[in-house]
């Protein structure tokens, strides 16, 4: 066996290794997240209701996307009302104009109290899940009219191509807790962990708060959009919605903690 030979020998193994190496990132790339590029101004053709607060692209086995979101919150009318509305559209940037693949927009009209939809820039992500090229897009969205601060309707939307949909819909950690000035300590119930109605409600008896309506802060009602979605769609969207109502409760429990009394150093 001559030299060439034997480091061709060494070498096989070596790049077997690192082709499956290549090939397990690619696979957690997938389930991870497609990676999106930021863009400022959206093409000619692209349609933007309201003021554009995002937009990004990406490359799948369609060709490259384009997906932008949007709102509005209009001024008052004569009679005190508000209204507001958020719109988000994925578009496939094939050939001399851009084709719109799927639409969002939802709306509160006429609220009397002050009107608000926002998305949740943390819950904007587009997936690989199958690994077989088509993408899913996903979105999140708070929506509320309320005089007050308190938990709001909260929607999470997966849409793959151009019909099909998968929503988790439910309340999210805003005002969820608050600062118990004689206590000294946050109040609230916690996150729960899972939404299934018997855990809410064994959350609800362990805190005492019968009376309390489902589904509970941090929680969607119902999981019937995937009776028919593969397996994996619904795995996903359990875990983001979770990720994101972890977060919002840290958020949203630090805002709410007593500020530290500043040290004799400080002025």
């Amino acid at each position: 066996m001559n030299s060439v030979q034997l480091l061709r020998g060494q070498l096989r193994p070596a790049l077997m290794g690192l082709l499956m190496a290549v090939a397990c990132v690619t696979t957690v790339r997938a389930d991870d997240g497609v990676a999106l590029t930021s863009i400022d101004q959206v093409p000619d053709g692209v349609e933007v209701r309201g003021k554009q607060v995002a937009a990004y692209t990406w490359d799948d086995h369609q060709g490259k996307n384009l997906l932008v979101l949007a709102e509005q919150v209009s001024e008052r009318d004569d009679d005190g009302t508000q209204s507001a509305f958020v719109y988000a559209a994925q578009y496939l940037l094939s050939g001399d104009h851009p084709k719109r693949v799927w639409m969002l927009y939802d709306d509160v009209q006429h609220c009397q109290f002050d009107a608000s939809l926002r998305f949740d820039m943390a819950a904007t992500k587009v997936t690989d899940l199958s690994g077989d090229g088509i993408t899913q897009a996903t979105v999140g969205y708070s929506r509320t009219c309320t005089s007050d601060v308190s938990p709001n309707e909260f929607k999470l939307i997966m849409h793959v191509g151009k019909s099909q949909k998968y929503r988790l819909r439910g309340v999210d950690r805003v005002g969820a807790s608050w600062w118990d000035e004689e206590a000294g300590a946050l109040r609230g119930m916690p996150l729960p962990k899972d939404c299934s109605v018997a855990a809410q409600q064994a959350l609800v008896s362990q805190y005492k708060e019968q009376g309390t309506e489902l589904p509970l802060p941090g929680c969607y009602s119902e999981e019937k959009d995937f009776a028919k979605a593969p397996e994996g769609y619904l795995t996903f969207m359990r875990q983001h919605w979770f990720a994101l109502m972890q977060k919002q409760d840290a958020d949203w429990s630090q805002s709410q903690a007593q500020p530290q009394d500043p040290t004799d150093d400080e002025e």
